[in-house]
Formats: C-alpha cells, structure tokens, sequence
C-alpha cells in the first residue's frame, strides 16, 4: 500500500526555520514514532537500502513542499508530508500521529509547535497503479517532473545535478521494490533509459548546509519524451515507475526533506 500524508502544526512562538532543516524534520518523525512504536525505528535505523519513507521540509499550509519562509508567526501554520509505501509503517505512523497530536507539543529549531491535522491526502495500492499504467500506457509519450524541493543524486562521491533519465529511472526503480512492486528486467529497464530523453528544462542549482558538510543540488522541472520504439509493456513499466515520484520523491536523501517532486504525464491524443 502507498499513502502520502500531510501533518498540519500550528506555531506556538515566534521564531526562525533555518534553510536545512530536513534534518530537524527526520528527527521529530522518529521521535515521534518512538513513542509507540520503538522496534519499529530500531528496524527502520538499521536498514542498509531504500527505506520505505520519505519526508518533506515545512511548508506553508495550502502550498507544496518547496514554499517555506525563513520566519514562522505564532499562531500561524506550517505543513510537512511524509510518504510511506509500508503497510506496516502506515499503520504505525499513522498511530503515532494522532497520539502526539493530544499529547505534549513538539519543537523544531527551538521553535515549539502543536500537531493540529492528520490529513490522507492520497492512498493506492501498488497493484492499482500497475493496472492504471497498463491501461493508459500506449498513450504515453511526454511527461513532466517538478523538482520542489532541492534534489540531487549521488554517484562515487560527488553530487549529480542534472535528472538523466538513468538516474530518474533507477531511483524510482529501488523505491519500487522498497514498496514490494513486481520485479522489472534489468533489459526493460536498459530500454526505457534508453528510450526516454529530456526535451526542455529550467533548473536552477542551489546548497544545503548539512552542518559537516554541504550538498549541492537542484530545483525546477524537465520534461521527457519517451520515444515511439517503446512498447506497450515498457510503458507500462515506466508509468508505474512515474507514479512512485508522489511517494517516493527522487534521489539523495529524501528521508531528509530532499528530491519532493511532482510528475505529470502528458498524453497522446487520439
């Protein structure tokens, strides 16, 4: 099962959310989790792959992760979503939410705040979304991905700071099997990074501070083209892929509040 849910806070003092703070984000999630549910995180620290979560920086409520101002109002309130592609840690989660909501309030930055809504903003089962890709699949030629919040990739070392379609693909593709999805070919999936190809974009670079070291990344959107020698099945497989992005989010770190992104598919018409 996947969902993705948005947690609404209300600011009891004024005060400052530095520019890195998916940090803070990542540490109150497991705190909170803590308290119902210790073994849980104890799972989820010692897991060495792709962890079956992923969390946004705060937001402004009514906008989308990426819209944040430095200084937060008492009284005023801020959003963060996390999403989860786990039965198990859904169900926890979820739990552990409601229970902080009617206990004590909770910090970040110093800045203390009150959990005020728990809202399901979508829920699919992985096997929906394989049936809705395989139906809609041969229409698919042209798609959008927003990079909301600074993304990047990681490669021996060094930050990658432009979405190849290899690297978009195999990000999606380990989320994918994170989230129990049904096993791709490795020559599938050679086709579709083969066959998809950026077509217009407008990124911009940018830099966190994550405290013993900075990360370089990026934000905007591109749009691909997948190309027509792709068959129904290799559609179908990168439709699939595509709708983990609302999930999943791409890339490094984004347990942290990196790589929240938005795909739009843009079909063929008739």
């Amino acid at each position: 099962m996947l969902a993705l849910f948005e947690i609404e806070l209300e600011v009891l003092n004024d005060g400052g959310i530095p520019q890195t703070h998916g940090h803070m984000v990542h540490g109150l999630f497991f705190n909170i989790l803590k308290q119902t549910n210790p073994e849980l995180c104890k799972v989820l620290h010692s897991m060495n792959c792709t962890l079956p979560f992923t969390l946004s920086t705060l937001y402004k409520c009514g906008a989308h992760p990426g819209i944040m101002t430095s200084a937060v109002e008492k009284g005023k309130r801020v959003c963060f979503r996390t999403g989860l592609f786990n039965d198990e840690l859904i169900s926890a989660v979820s739990l552990a939410m409601n229970k902080a909501m009617i206990t004590r309030p909770i910090s970040i930055a110093d800045i203390s705040m009150s959990i005020k809504a728990i809202k399901l903003l979508d829920t699919e089962d992985i096997a929906d979304l394989e049936q809705r890709a395989a139906k809609s699949a041969d229409r698919l030629r042209t798609f959008r991905i927003d990079f909301q919040t600074l993304t990047c990739f990681r490669s021996e070392g060094r930050s990658l700071l432009f979405p190849e379609p290899r690297l978009v693909i195999s990000s999606l593709y380990r989320s994918w099997e994170a989230a129990g999805g049904y096993n791709v070919s490795s020559e599938t999936l050679r086709k579709i990074v083969e066959n998809v190809f950026p077509a217009r974009y407008d990124m911009h670079t940018g830099m966190l501070d994550m405290g013993k070291y900075l990360l370089s990344g990026f934000t905007g959107y591109c749009i691909y083209e997948a190309d027509k020698c792709l068959g129904h099945k290799e559609k179908s497989v990168l439709l699939s892929l595509l709708g983990m992005v609302r999930y999943a989010g791409l890339g490094y770190k984004t347990t942290m509040g990196m790589g929240q992104a938005k795909c739009t598919i843009i079909e063929e018409k008739d």
